[in-house]
């Protein structure tokens, strides 16, 4: 492999990286927020429904649900940015110094 493809490589691998830690952060807060919300919901439905207390309880259990199924995607939208943004300051950063 030629050398500058291989530091090339290198260098999207180790921004990935970075990128997934940073982005574990903003993650948790994303997810908390959405997780926050459902629940909300739920209360504010349950406290006009008749049968309140089953139905915050499937409520609830599909609030977390959901969130839970959107937690991947989260990252993704997360990450994705941070990395390509580290990628591209260090690219530029090396096309500078040369």
């Amino acid at each position: 492999m030629d050398q500058q493809k291989r530091k090339d490589l290198n260098l999207r691998l180790g921004n990935l990286i970075l990128a997934i830690f940073l982005a574990t952060v903003p993650t948790a807060i994303t997810y908390g927020t959405l997780s926050i919300h459902g629940l909300n919901i739920c209360r504010t439905l349950s406290s006009k429904a008749s049968t309140s207390n089953e139905f915050k309880e499937i409520c609830d259990e599909a609030a977390w649900d959901t969130t839970k199924s959107y937690i991947i995607l989260i990252g993704f939208f997360i990450t994705l940015p941070t990395w390509m943004w580290f990628y591209l300051s260090v690219k530029k950063k090396e096309n500078k110094d040369k």
